[in-house]
């Protein structure tokens, strides 16, 4: 931008097409302004201040959808700091549709014990994290890299510790903000090594570079990128980066819990994509750079998944419990990040990058319906123990119907949609051969285990007896929203082709219409 005034003598000012482009991040800026009047205006109504927010996602999503069309299309905005395109188009959806989710959640469970003029506080920073996150999605500039993840970060910390006189919750506050300060710190210092190495902040001129040059830049590099991975796998808590999750998970109100285990993670699993992508693009698949990566991500991938599997094990907490699963289901993702390599082909890159879409998806509904009925069954019982859950057949037959398919779709068992998308996810990585067969062993073994935990909650509900006979009082809008997710997930088994094919239409030749991008005609 200063560039830009230095050349014209006038300051840059994005086009109509840019701001078309950008519908659903000025529709959540609006949003935010619009909380903050509201309070103004109502500054005791907690209700209003959630209709004002979800109204806010409402527009932000109708504003997406309506301008879709124009962002279709990989386009570079604001001097090449954003780019959109179809992958980024989807994604900022699905993230829409879960918030207004978790804002569901939020009413049928947490509303009721927050303090008169608590909720417009917390819809700022749900909203402000949003904005971060759909950032995320839709960069490719090491600057704006690092601001996304701190402004998707930033409200973060301050909603797991948003109860304010809950001591386990300000315990997690602090360990997410000390967690969370030393991975920016060094992802920052890995940015401005690739910076200082370059000379340029935009990761497609990075790998233009290399390619040209044929070398990567020695060690500098190395921890360059090292240092961009340490940042991101702290937002999907990859392992050594998940040592916050649990505790966090813990402490934090179900809502804030259901917001971070899935939309904290689609976004960095969104971002290293692009990242992985754009770095890798342009140079050879058998150069030690790509092929190096690959075998990162697909050991980071690996104990990932096994760690959280092998974490959630032992636990009696069900929020506990489903960090760990959420641990376990990233890892399953960055396993198929590991085939974005380089020049890979147009058809391997297309497939991995569909089937990651389509496990985000269905992870959002399951884990969606997942929390909503923890969260249903811990304000009726007062308590968020596992036990918690005995003889929910026979106390609410559609709360313990709602879990049992969400699941059975964690698993990856049919009738749900869980089961098409780790298959297309193993399918992916198999299509590929060699030690990619390794990645599909590693899935199946960790879906086996996981079954121990997940048929527990299934045992208790169903096989266990409890002392309370009474049918559990379930906020209507919890139960609802619970079951919508369970009949979502089987509706996307039995219609699985369509949602693949939906998929595939914003992935098909992506790596190559985003690598086609004229650079020189950018905005």
């Amino acid at each position: 931008m200063f560039a830009a005034i230095a050349q014209t003598g006038l300051p840059f000012i994005p086009s109509g097409a840019d701001l078309r482009s950008l519908a659903a991040e000025t529709g959540l800026t609006i949003g935010i302004v619009a909380v903050l009047f509201a309070a103004l205006a109502w500054p005791r109504n907690n209700a209003r201040a959630g209709v004002t927010a979800l109204l806010a996602l409402v527009a932000s999503l109708i504003g997406l959808i309506a301008c879709a069309p124009h962002a279709s299309h990989p386009t570079m905005l604001l001097r090449g700091m954003l780019l959109t395109d179809a992958p980024a188009v989807l994604f900022k959806g699905l993230l829409l549709l879960f918030t207004i989710g978790v804002v569901l959640l939020w009413r049928s469970t947490t509303a009721s014990a927050m303090r008169p003029g608590d909720a417009s506080e917390f819809f700022v920073l749900l909203l402000g994290a949003t904005l971060g996150m759909s950032l995320m999605a839709s960069t490719s500039n090491l600057l704006l890299i690092v601001m996304a993840v701190e402004m998707a970060s930033l409200p973060s910390y301050v909603l797991a510790g948003f109860r304010k006189t809950h001591r386990l919750g300000s315990e997690a506050s602090l360990k997410y903000v000390l967690f969370g300060a030393a991975c920016s710190a060094v992802m920052i210092y890995g940015t401005s090594l690739l910076y200082g190495l370059f000379g340029s902040l935009r990761l497609d001129e990075i790998a233009a570079a290399l390619s040209k040059s044929g070398q990567t830049g020695g060690i500098l590099f190395v921890f360059g990128i090292a240092g961009l991975i340490v940042g991101i796998g702290f937002k999907i808590a990859a392992v050594p980066f998940h040592f916050w999750c649990p505790d966090v998970f813990e402490g934090a109100g179900i809502d804030v819990t259901t917001f971070l285990s899935v939309a904290s993670k689609g976004a960095g699993l969104m971002l290293l994509l692009r990242v992985v992508a754009t770095l890798t693009g342009p140079l050879d698949p058998h150069s030690q750079f790509p092929i190096a990566l690959a075998g990162v991500l697909g050991i980071m991938g690996a104990t990932t998944a096994t760690a959280g599997n092998l974490g959630a094990l032992v636990q009696q907490n069900i929020k506990r419990l489903l960090a760990y699963s959420s641990i376990a289901h990233a890892g399953y993702m960055v396993c198929a990040l590991s085939l974005l390599m380089g020049g890979a082909s147009s058809v391997r890159a297309a497939d991995a990058a569909q089937a990651i879409l389509v496990y985000i998806a269905v992870y959002m509904v399951m884990n969606l319906g997942a929390f909503a009925v923890a969260g249903v069954v811990a304000r009726a019982t007062g308590s968020e123990g596992i036990d918690r859950f005995a003889a929910l057949g026979r106390r609410h037959p559609i709360l313990a119907l709602s879990m049992a398919a969400c699941l059975f779709s964690l698993i990856g068992l049919p009738p749900f949609a869980g089961f098409g998308a780790k298959l297309w996810l193993m399918k992916a990585l198999a299509q590929s051969g060699g030690l990619w067969w390794g990645l599909v062993g590693v899935i199946a073994l960790n879906a086996i285990i996981s079954i121990y935990y997940y048929a527990r909650i299934i045992r208790m509900m169903y096989l266990t007896e409890s002392t309370e006979t009474a049918p559990i009082a379930a906020a209507p809008m919890g139960v609802a929203l619970a079951g919508a997710c369970a009949v979502s997930l089987l509706g996307a088994f039995l219609f699985f082709s369509p949602l693949l094919e939906l998929a595939g239409r914003f992935t098909r030749d992506w790596k190559q219409q985003t690598r086609a991008i004229d650079l020189g005609g950018n905005r």
